[in-house]
């Protein structure tokens, strides 16, 4: 099949073309996450404890979305170490913080956790228990 378009015309059909390509793509793109978290969850993490943890995350990350209130990134956990890091990102920790909290407090694998907010330069570190979490 022979084009009969002038090769100006298909320089700039593809220009356009590529042109809708990149912008599409970068209009689907999210918007970027914090460059660090604003909210980090510290507890102690055993193996046998796995199962429970990706259904804490399941409903974390549920509450997060549909309160617009940022996102559950990363789990880091410290296999030889027995430690574990839960680390949330969105625009306001007190936010994030009022919507997980409950869960959190809620789930037996927090019992001693620490949280961390980050409010721009400033962190607060608290118990789960303290008189803060309530």
């Amino acid at each position: 099949m022979r084009d009969n378009l002038p090769a100006p015309k298909r320089r700039t059909l593809a220009t356009l073309l590529c042109l809708a390509i990149l912008t599409g793509s970068a209009a689907a793109e999210q918007m970027p996450r914090p460059p660090s978290p604003v909210m980090m969850v510290h507890f102690d993490y055993y193996p046998k404890d796995r199962t429970r943890l990706h259904a804490l995350e399941h409903r974390l990350a549920t509450a997060i979305k549909r309160a617009g209130a940022g996102e559950l990134g990363e789990t880091e956990l410290h296999i030889d170490g027995n430690d574990g890091y839960l680390y949330m990102y969105g625009p306001d920790a007190d936010k994030l913080y009022a919507v997980t909290g409950p869960i959190l407090r809620a789930s037996p694998m927090m019992a001693g956790a620490e949280v961390t907010t980050h409010h721009g330069a400033r962190a607060q570190t608290f118990g789960l228990t303290d008189q803060r979490a309530r």
